[in-house]
């Protein structure tokens, strides 16, 4: 017997994937939809873009910033970052409601009394 040789009575490693199948074959296909950049609302299109970049660096801002402070002590710069990141997020909170204000009951029946502010 060599040192390579496996144990007598030691059981055959089963395969985990063996239990789910071929994922290509089994898994339901999704089919892309055929809509084109151009046939987007060009006003949408841009309020979806802007949004993607403030909540980005809104998350770095908020992220990085207490990492910054808490690891390196720089509480200048951490304090820069959170200040960032919450401006970025509430430009998002601003953009998103502009827009559901000018676009939101298109279409609808009923509407929703707003509250006093």
């Amino acid at each position: 017997m060599t040192v390579l040789d496996p144990w007598p009575d030691e059981p055959e490693e089963p395969n985990p994937e063996s239990r789910w199948g071929n994922p290509e074959r089994d898994l339901p296909r999704v089919p892309t939809p055929s809509v084109e950049e151009e046939d987007v609302d060009p006003e949408i299109l841009e309020t979806f873009w802007r949004s993607v970049v403030l909540a980005n660096i809104a998350l770095f801002g908020l992220s990085l910033g207490p990492m910054l402070v808490y690891f390196r002590g720089w509480w200048l710069w951490g304090t820069a970052a959170v200040a960032l990141g919450a401006v970025a997020g509430l430009r998002v909170y601003h953009h998103y409601r502009a827009f559901q204000r000018r676009h939101g009951d298109e279409g609808s029946e009923t509407t929703v009394p707003e509250r006093n502010a």
